[in-house]
Order: structure tokens, then C-alpha cells, then sequence
């Protein structure tokens, strides 16, 4: 059976950060592939993304194109707005179901700091009886308590810490430093760099 990561996030722009993440957990657990899926909207945020879908995806391309386990989806694409994962998962396993040539098992990749916001994403309870949660976690354990969360989500979370090295990276800060012409290319990669310059995505207006 092949073992697919779904890896969803707004992903503006991409970063070393969900590149070591995505890289780690695939390792970790033998995914055959990951799945990466750019949101249109993130729910959870007010204010759209500043780069537009299709530079984001262009960005993707960009930085995974040398991995040949990592596969950029457009399924937000062609769903309502805003972008709930729970609805991109069911397009996914609806897809799956219609096709008996190959068995898949999919699993939802998230950092550790998704965790505490988790149970306000749109059907989170739903999402964990779908889908298996993998989180990259620095030391396998969560700092604070989970007690507030229904033990459904409890479970799914306990269950799919992955002890992973992190890179302290975020998307914010590169814009940030964009913004400001401070040094990036640490961060992201070189080509999607390139793109961000070329299309003088993030500069001060």
C-alpha cells in the first residue's frame, strides 16, 4: 500500500522550514510520497495571502521540483473559499475511492505548532476519525496540557508525535525580511528566491 503525506499550508512563501519538516516525517514513517497543497484561503487568518495562488504554487514547484517524492496538488484550486482541510481531505479520499488500481493510506503532516490551534480548525474531530496526524515535534512530547481538547483529538495528537529536527523558520519572518532587503537566502531555497525577485513579491509599497 503506498503511504502519502498531505501536507497543506498557505506556504507563502515556501521555506527551508517546510521542506526539513515535510523531509523528516517522510523519512520517519516510510511515506512513499508527500503532497504538498497550498491552501486559497487560510480560515483560521483574516487577511488573504499577499502572493497569489499561482505565485505560491509557482514557489512550490520551485522548491521541490529535485525531490521526486514531493508532488505539488491544486485541489484548493477547485474547492469553495475559505480552504477547510477537512473538505480537501474528503476530495482526496473520494478521489481515491473511484480509482481500485492502487490501494493508498494517507496521513496529515503538521508541525508542532499547529497543535494548539487544531481543535478550531473547521470539523478537527472529523478530520482525526479520516486521517492519522503526524506531527514534527522537537522532543516528542507537548509543552503545555491537552486536557481542553476532546480526547479524540488528544489521541490523534499523542499518537502521531515524531521526534524531528527543527528549523525555527517562518514565512512571516521572510516576508519581513524581505520587506526590510535583509539577507533570505539561508532560508529558501535559491530558485525560490529567484522568484520572489523577479516578481518583486513581499517588497515595501
Amino acid at each position: 500500500m503506498k503511504k502519502i503525506g498531505l501536507f497543506g499550508g498557505t506556504f507563502d512563501p515556501i521555506h527551508n522550514g517546510h521542506l526539513n519538516l515535510a523531509f523528516e516525517l517522510m523519512e520517519k514513517h516510510l511515506l512513499n510520497e508527500v503532497w504538498f497543497i497550498p491552501n486559497q484561503v487560510n480560515p483560521l487568518k483574516s487577511d488573504n495571502p499577499p502572493a497569489t495562488l499561482k505565485d505560491r504554487m509557482e514557489m512550490i514547484q520551485s522548491a521541490i521540483h529535485k525531490i521526486p517524492q514531493f508532488i505539488l496538488k491544486d485541489f484548493e484550486n477547485f474547492l469553495p473559499i475559505p480552504s477547510y482541510t477537512i473538505d480537501t481531505i474528503k476530495c482526496i479520499l473520494d478521489k481515491d475511492h473511484g480509482n481500485r488500481d492502487e490501494k493508498k493510506s494517507y496521513y496529515l503532516l503538521l508541525g508542532e505548532d499547529s497543535v494548539f490551534d487544531f481543535h478550531k480548525w473547521h470539523l478537527s474531530e472529523e478530520i482525526v476519525k479520516l486521517i492519522p496526524l503526524l506531527i514534527a515535534s522537537r522532543s516528542g512530547k507537548i509543552s503545555s496540557s491537552l486536557d481542553h481538547l476532546n480526547p479524540i483529538i488528544q489521541q490523534a495528537i499523542r499518537k502521531g508525535l515524531t521526534v524531528t529536527q527543527m528549523l525555527d523558520i517562518s514565512s512571516s519572518l521572510i516576508r519581513y525580511r524581505i520587506k526590510n532587503s535583509l539577507y533570505c537566502q539561508h532560508l529558501v531555497d535559491s530558485q525560490v528566491f529567484n522568484y520572489i525577485q523577479e516578481n518583486h513579491l513581499y517588497e515595501s509599497k
